[in-house]
């Protein structure tokens, strides 16, 4: 009895500690990852605001997003659909991300974590899950993101 208090007590300890050694990890981000995130955030308003603007600042001219159904879009394609007239039956979409994790590689950030997509329809609210790898450039002193991936978690839509 004493031996699994002892385990489960050294258990708790080291989950404890694993949980401030990612947090400590987390608060030492680099410049670029910090600016990225902050980015990233931007670049989720500009699709909530269909903002032309900001989606065309944002994302590059050779961007191309790769849906959970093998359906890609360029940014052509993105910039025509955040131009459309929002028609009364499009469901507001809201979007949020968790669990990010980033990585530099010189003028390259890739961001790594879950997307979840909030919207109503019928009176309904419905949240979307799905993992995401977006992959962020250095060019001519800016950040943008060239390509982006969204896998579906199974199971994770719900009411």
């Amino acid at each position: 009895m004493i031996r699994n208090l002892i385990a489960l007590t050294l258990l708790i300890a080291a989950s404890f500690s694993n949980s401030l050694a990612q947090q400590a990890q987390q608060s030492k981000l680099t410049k670029a990852e910090e600016e990225v995130r902050k980015l990233e955030r931007q670049w989720l308003d500009a699709y909530e605001q269909k903002d032309p603007e900001a989606m065309d600042r944002i994302v590059a001219e050779d961007f191309i997003i790769t849906f959970p159904n093998g359906a890609m879009q360029t940014k052509p394609q993105l910039m025509a659909v955040i131009k459309a007239p929002r028609r009364t039956s499009e469901p507001r979409m809201r979007f949020h991300t968790e669990d990010v994790r980033s990585r530099v590689y010189g003028e390259t950030v890739i961001l790594i974590g879950r997307v979840i997509t909030e919207y109503e329809r019928d009176g309904k609210t419905f949240n979307e899950r799905s993992r995401y790898t977006d992959t962020y450039v250095r060019r001519d002193g800016r950040w943008q993101v060239v390509a982006s991936h969204l896998s579906i978690i199974e199971g994770a839509k719900n009411q």
